[in-house]
C-alpha cells in the first residue's frame, strides 16, 4: 500500500478568515520567519557600521579646517564628532536597510532557499513579510528619532560650533534663510559668492513705531571684536508708521554701512534661546509656520488696503478711473473692495493708470500726478518681496515636517525595491548588494535634494517635494514584487513587438 506523502503545514499558508491571524501569519507566524530576521538582522547592523563610517570619515575631512589648530581638548573634539553622529545615522539607516534587503534576499535566491520556500505552498508576499514588518519597526524608531533625538542634537552640535568658530570671530550666513542671531534685525540673503553677499534684505523685526526695510544688491560682513559691519550697496531703505499707513519714506544709496553690537547675540547663543527649523520637533515648526503665516497675511492685507486707498483717491482726483486701467487690473475698480491678494495684477493696475495719465495731461501735471504712483508701485514691490519671504520661511518649514516622515518612511519602500532585485540578481555579496544600493540611493537624495530646493524656492507643494521619491521608487518595487510573484512582465517588448509584425502579415 502507497502512503500519501503530505508536505509540512507549517510551510503553507491557511486559509485565514482573520485579518488578524493573517497579520500574524506574515509578521512570523511560520517557521521560516524567523530565519528571515536573522537574515535581515546582521546585514542591517553591518551596512550601517560601514555606511556610518564613510559618512563620518566624509564630514571629518571636510571639518578639519575647522579643528585644527584651535588648540582644543579632546574631549571637545570627541563631543562635537559624537553631536554631528545624530545626522548621520538619520542618512544611513534608509541606505543600511536597502542593504540588508539586498543582501538577505539574494542569498536566499543564491541557496535556492526562495524556490524551496514556494515549492512549499509559501507565496513570495509571505516571504517578503518579514522584511516589511522589520522595516515598518525601523520606520517607527527612525521616525521617533528624527522628531526628538535629531533636532536636540543638531541644536547643540551647532552651538558646540558657534563655540569653537567664536575662537576666531565671524558671522555664518546661509544663503536662502532668515538670520535672525543679530539682535534687533532679521536678514536674508539670496545668493553668496565668496565673502561678498547678494540681494541683502534686512529688517528690524522688534519695531513697535517705525518699521525699517533695507534693500541692497550686494554687500558684505565682517566682525571687529563684539560689533557686527554691514558695508551694502545699491540698495534702498523703506520706513513706514506702523500706526498707520500714510507716514512713508524712501532713501536710496550707493553705499550704506549699519554697525550692530554683538553682546546680545553671544549671550543669546550661550543661552541657547534661537533654532533652526532642523533643530526643532514638528510641534515646534508648527508655531513657525502659524508664525510666519501670519505676517505673511499682514503685509498682504497692508498692500491690499494701500492699492484701494490709492484707487480711491484717483477716483477723487479724476471722478472715473480709466478704462485701460480697469482692464489691466482684471476688472479690479474703486467700488469693488479688493478681496484677494495679487501684486502683479495690482501693479498692472497701477501702470495702467500712470500711463492713462501720460496720455491724458500734459508732462508736467502728469509728472506730479505720477510721483504718487511711482513711490506706491515702489513701496508694494518691496512689501510684495517681503510677503514672498515670508512664503517662503513657511515652505522651509512644511518641508522640514515633511522630511521628518518621507526619510524614515524610505525605510519600507527600499525593502519593497531591494527584496524582489536580490531575488532576481540572486547575489547575497555585499559587492551587488553595495552598488544596486549606491545607485538607486543616490537616484532617491537627487530626487529629495531636487524637491527641497524647488519647495523652499515656493514654486512646488512641500509635500509632493519630499514624498516623490518615495512614491516613484514605490511604484518600482510594487512592479518588481508583482514580477516575482507571478513570474511574468507587465510589458514583454520582444512579444510585443512579435505581436506587431503578425497583425500587420495579416492585414496585407
Amino acid at each position: 500500500m502507497k502512503q500519501k506523502i503530505e508536505q509540512p503545514d507549517i510551510f503553507i499558508q491557511p486559509n485565514f478568515r482573520s485579518p488578524l491571524r493573517k497579520a500574524y501569519w506574515l509578521a512570523g507566524g511560520w517557521i521560516g520567519a524567523r530565519y528571515i530576521y536573522r537574515e535581515l538582522f546582521f546585514p542591517f547592523l553591518f551596512s550601517i557600521g560601514v555606511v556610518t563610517f564613510i559618512l563620518l570619515a566624509n564630514f571629518l575631512i571636510k571639518s578639519v579646517d575647522r579643528l585644527l589648530g584651535k588648540g582644543l581638548p579632546a574631549h571637545i573634539l570627541f563631543e562635537f564628532l559624537y553631536l554631528n553622529l545624530a545626522w548621520i545615522i538619520a542618512m544611513s539607516v534608509p541606505m543600511a536597510m536597502l542593504v540588508a534587503a539586498l543582501m538577505a534576499y539574494g542569498r536566499l535566491a543564491e541557496d535556492n532557499e526562495i524556490t524551496a520556500l514556494r515549492s512549499s505552498g509559501v507565496s513570495f508576499v509571505t516571504i517578503l513579510g518579514p522584511a516589511i514588518i522589520f522595516s515598518s519597526l525601523i520606520f517607527i524608531v527612525m521616525l521617533l528619532f528624527h522628531n526628538y533625538v535629531l533636532p536636540e542634537f543638531n541644536h547643540r552640535a551647532r552651538l558646540l560650533a558657534s563655540d569653537i568658530y567664536r575662537q576666531r570671530p565671524g558671522l555664518t550666513i546661509e544663503p536662502g534663510y532668515f538670520i535672525d542671531d543679530i539682535p534687533e534685525y532679521s536678514i536674508y540673503v539670496k545668493e553668496k559668492v565668496g565673502e561678498s553677499l547678494r540681494k541683502v534684505t534686512i529688517y528690524n523685526k522688534d519695531a513697535q513705531n517705525i518699521q525699517t526695510t533695507i534693500y541692497a544688491d550686494s554687500g558684505f560682513i565682517r566682525v571687529e571684536g563684539n560689533t557686527v559691519l554691514f558695508t551694502l550697496f545699491h540698495g534702498q531703505i523703506h520706513e513706514i508708521d506702523l500706526q498707520g499707513l500714510s507716514d512713508y519714506r524712501r532713501i536710496d544709496f550707493e553705499k550704506h554701512r549699519i554697525a550692530i553690537p554683538m553682546d546680545n547675540l553671544l549671550l543669546e547663543r550661550r543661552e541657547s534661546a534661537i533654532r533652526g527649523d532642523r533643530e526643532m520637533t514638528i510641534a515646534m515648526m508648527k508655531t513657525e509656520v502659524n508664525r510666519f503665516a501670519k505676517e505673511r497675511a499682514q503685509v498682504e492685507q497692508k498692500i491690499t488696503q494701500l492699492v484701494e486707498q490709492e484707487l480711491k483717491y484717483q477716483l477723487g482726483q479724476s471722478k472715473s478711473l480709466p478704462d485701460t486701467a480697469i482692464k489691466r487690473g482684471q476688472n479690479f475698480t474703486s467700488v469693488t473692495p479688493l478681496s484677494r491678494y495679487d501684486l502683479p495684477a495690482f501693479i498692472k493696475l497701477l501702470e495702467g493708470i500712470r500711463e492713462n495719465n501720460l496720455k491724458n495731461y500734459s508732462p508736467e501735471e502728469a509728472n506730479i500726478r505720477n510721483r504718487r504712483l511711482n513711490n506706491l508701485i515702489s513701496r508694494i514691490k518691496a512689501e510684495g518681496s517681503l510677503a514672498l519671504s515670508y512664503k517662503k520661511q513657511v515652505y522651509k518649514y512644511k518641508v522640514e515636517i515633511q522630511k521628518k516622515y518621507a526619510i524614515p518612511f524610505a525605510c519600507i519602500v527600499f525593502v519593497l525595491m531591494g527584496a524582489p532585485l536580490g531575488v532576481m540578481t540572486r547575489r547575497g555579496g555585499i559587492t551587488v548588494a553595495a552598488t544596486l544600493s549606491i545607485i538607486f540611493f543616490l537616484i532617491y537624495y537627487i530626487f529629495l535634494i531636487g524637491g527641497e530646493e524647488l519647495a523652499d524656492a515656493a514654486l512646488i507643494s512641500p509635500f509632493w517635494a519630499m514624498w516623490t521619491p518615495n512614491f516613484l521608487l514605490g511604484i518600482v518595487g510594487v512592479y518588481l514584487i508583482y514580477y516575482i510573484t507571478y513570474e511574468q512582465r507587465i510589458l514583454h517588448l520582444p512579444r510585443l513587438l512579435r505581436f506587431n509584425r503578425t497583425n500587420n502579415s495579416v492585414n496585407q
